[in-house]
């Protein structure tokens, strides 16, 4: 089985550019950055964008929303690879305090994720180490990452603005 870590298309460009998946924290002061894996095997409910509308308020787009205007992608990795954490041990290796995991944990439940099935991995994972799927009607393996992000920017590139108009969006969260 392989968990994975989902995106937006639109970070393709910028994830083939670096040639690997990079650890991050969200902006959580003094964790150890981790890259987070699902082992959901349709879409991971947090990795849905939250958007903020003009008057402030923050809203999550559905899965449905999020395909169109964005794209999804995934990049697989064997569950049993060595470099992964499971939640709970992941959240003590970053240094997470148990009182911020527990609150994680209870928004995600609430958008319909699944604690048991978080992972991460505190490792920069290669591109070429991993299994690359694009959505489209379904998951659909795709020959390279570099191509998919071609395509990104040549066919969606204005997409994100258009979207953004559509919901008087005035901030997109990551």
């Amino acid at each position: 089985m392989k968990v994975w870590h989902y995106a937006p298309w639109a970070h393709l460009p910028a994830i083939v550019e670096s040639g690997k998946l990079k650890c991050g924290n969200a902006g959580a002061a003094g964790e150890l950055p981790m890259l987070w894996f699902s082992a959901n095997q349709q879409w991971e409910p947090t990795a849905t964008k939250m958007l903020t509308n003009k008057a402030g308020a923050m809203f999550s787009l559905t899965f449905k929303q999020q395909a169109e205007f964005f794209g999804c992608i995934r990049f697989g990795l064997a569950v049993a690879d060595p470099r992964l954490l499971k939640w709970k041990d992941a959240c003590t290796a970053a240094g997470t305090p148990r009182e911020v995991r527990r609150k994680l944990e209870k928004m995600g439940k609430k958008i319909g994720g699944d604690p048991a099935h978080w992972f991460a991995s505190a490792a920069i994972i290669p591109l070429s180490e991993l299994h690359f799927q694009v959505w489209h009607e379904g998951w659909h393996d795709a020959p390279s990452p570099q191509d998919k992000a071609e395509e990104w920017t040549k066919a969606h590139a204005n997409r994100v603005c258009a979207s953004a108009s559509r919901f008087a969006v005035s901030s997109i969260t990551s």
